[in-house]
């Protein structure tokens, strides 16, 4: 067979040799991906209001929504605060 009369793999055949590409190339990515939708979904799964006692206070009738988002805004923000507190550290550490 010459050249000129081999097929040539369609688009589709072409596009599925670099399906995984971006997979490989951005694990990190495609698990952040992953925690935001299954983020999602637990929050919308809770819709309904609810009451919370903090000390002296009790809140009623607040959504469950609204306490998810703000629980894990709070760890987000604790987790990247000890993130940085580590790393300025490590990096003070290793400069003595």
């Amino acid at each position: 067979m010459d050249d000129k009369t081999a097929k040539k793999p369609s688009l589709v055949a072409r596009g599925g040799r670099k399906t995984g590409h971006w997979l490989m190339t951005h694990p990190m990515g495609a698990l952040q991906i992953l925690l935001v939708i299954m983020a999602i979904t637990v929050v919308f799964q809770n819709l309904e209001p609810t009451s919370i006692d903090i000390l002296f206070w009790t809140l009623m009738d607040i959504p469950k929504l609204v306490l998810l988002m703000v629980s894990m805004l709070f760890g987000a923000l604790v987790w990247e605060t000890l993130r940085r507190v580590l790393r300025r550290h490590s990096t003070a550490k290793q400069e003595h």
